[in-house]
């Protein structure tokens, strides 16, 4: 639970949450927490950065309210660990559908990827951009399909957010 206190007009706020940590046993398949998104800034080039979020000069700033506006584009960020390998290669896919209760509202593609991103973490990553203008205001049910081909392991981490005006 967050409280904050806005120091000029004295206004208090709270805001509470769960936090997801992730079972990492042997027979599971590794995933990260999924970072969600509304902004990005650019990253000094000459600036080196062990921060996951920062790529190719851009750092993703997570919502941790998750709330976000409909003018706004959403992004989604999350790695997978040691994948299973063949011939020195990973095949994993995974797409993204949200649900509006039971029901599916959109999908994103399937994303296949054959290489370590990052060899140093043994991480696979995985960047989604979304227009939140696709779904109309409400509160909305993220879940990642990720699929581990050479392990024949799946994962369905989900994520809860709301739209707004």
């Amino acid at each position: 639970k967050v409280v904050m206190r806005e120091n000029t007009g004295g206004a208090i706020g709270s805001f509470e949450a769960p936090i997801f940590v992730p079972q990492l046993r042997d027979d599971a398949m590794k995933v990260s927490s999924v970072v969600m998104s509304t902004q990005v800034q650019k990253v000094d080039a000459g600036k080196s950065s062990e921060n996951p979020l920062v790529r190719d000069g851009v750092q993703l700033l997570p919502n941790l309210t998750k709330v976000v506006g409909r003018n706004q584009r959403i992004y989604f960020y999350y790695e997978v660990y040691d994948p299973s390998i063949v011939e020195q290669a990973p095949h994993l896919r995974t797409s993204m559908a949200f649900f509006r209760g039971n029901v599916k509202v959109f999908e994103t593609q399937m994303v296949e990827k054959t290489t370590i991103d990052e060899p140093n973490r043994r991480a696979v990553v995985f960047q989604f951009e979304v227009p939140a203008e696709q779904f109309q205001p409400g509160t909305y049910t993220c879940q990642i399909n990720i699929i581990d081909a050479v392990a024949s392991k799946v994962s369905f981490p989900r994520l809860t957010f709301a739209v707004m005006n």
